[in-house]
């Protein structure tokens, strides 16, 4: 009676083996995309599309200012998983962090490059950085820093992991990892770009909502100093913007082995 029971449990597990091997147990796995493609303003040659890496790009008098949109594929082949697997990522989530089918974005992220060629100095504020939907929502950035010296409303990524960080000691180490890399990577505040150099770095703001699966994005760079006066303070700025056509879905992806 055992040897038959035995036999009847073993063939029921071979025919779900092969039952998910034909496909009919194996989940749907779904992939949350978002799309951004630049606008380019008609008529404004200071505005272009840079051919090696199709950041959109513009120009005045010998400052550039390039703009990108990173997706969660690109963020993750910039952090990948430590050696021993852990998801030291802070801009995107990790399997283990959701419960879906699916992966939602966690932020909103942009690689900014200024670079000067003519001025004395110049400055971009991140603080002053605004990034507006066309149904009128606006996202202001994220800082590094402690939250009580947040400037223009900003958001705080120290504050954000300190929610996340839960209790154990596993938690608030890999939380203090993914600090480190935010430190390494965001654009910082007040750190001007001198004649003949360029600096780089992450402007991030809060994900677009699920619900906004078409439209445009606006990213607008605020009193953009282009000189100082003698006592240091902003003399010569201008507004800049990039737009950016946005679509948002979840799609289905195949089965593991199909195409």
């Amino acid at each position: 009676m055992k040897s038959a029971r035995a036999w009847g449990v073993l063939a029921l597990l071979l025919g779900g083996i092969l039952w998910d091997c034909a496909g009919g147990l194996i989940p749907t796995k779904q992939k949350y995309l978002v799309e951004m493609k630049p606008i380019l303003p008609e008529g404004r040659g200071d505005y272009y599309i840079d051919p090696d890496d199709s950041s959109t790009v513009f120009s005045k008098e010998g400052v550039l200012i390039e703009i990108k949109p990173l997706t969660d594929d690109e963020l993750n082949r910039r952090f990948p998983p430590l050696f021993d697997g852990r998801h030291i990522n802070p801009y995107t989530f990790s399997q283990k962090e959701v419960q879906s089918s699916y992966i939602p974005p966690r932020f909103t992220v942009f690689e900014v490059t200024v670079i000067n060629k003519t001025y004395a100095k110049i400055e971009f504020d991140p603080a002053k950085a605004l990034m507006v939907t066309s149904d009128g929502q606006t996202y202001r950035y994220y800082d590094p820093g402690r939250e009580g010296y947040l400037a223009e409303g900003g958001n705080s990524f120290s504050k954000y992991y300190r929610v996340e960080l839960g209790i154990s000691g596993y938690e608030k180490t890999l939380a203090l990892e993914r600090m480190g890399v935010v430190y390494k990577s965001v654009y910082h505040r007040q750190r001007p770009v001198f004649k003949e150099d360029q600096r780089q770095g992450f402007l991030v703001f809060d994900p677009l909502p699920q619900e906004y699966q078409e439209g445009e994005v606006v990213v607008r760079f605020n009193q953009f100093v282009l000189s100082f006066d003698v006592s240091g303070n902003p003399e010569n700025t201008l507004d800049v913007e990039f737009r950016f056509q946005v679509k948002q879905q979840i799609v289905k992806l195949p089965p593991v082995g199909q195409t």
